[in-house]
């Protein structure tokens, strides 16, 4: 995604001054929760393959478990965050 771009370039400065990258997915309540809760996950493995194929080291990312939101609208719950720690 093109918006994407500032936002990882934020990440990767934060990376190389010694913080890592976690990557928590979201996902809202309707459907099925497993496969929303898969969906969460993928988007949360595309944003770790997009700061890999920056040259973010594996061993500076972390990955957290899919979460619900149950507030907002379905489309500001289906996320992906990245918060520097």
């Amino acid at each position: 995604v093109a918006d994407a771009a500032p936002a990882l370039a934020d990440v990767i400065k934060g990376v190389a001054a010694g913080k890592k990258a976690v990557i928590s997915g979201y996902h809202d309540a309707t459907g099925d929760p497993a496969k929303n809760a898969e969906l969460a996950k993928q988007r949360a493995f595309a944003a770790r393959d997009a700061l890999k194929a920056a040259g973010v080291a594996e061993d500076r990312i972390d990955l957290k478990k899919p979460e619900q939101i149950n507030a907002g609208s379905a489309a500001e719950a289906r996320r992906v965050e990245v918060k520097l720690e």
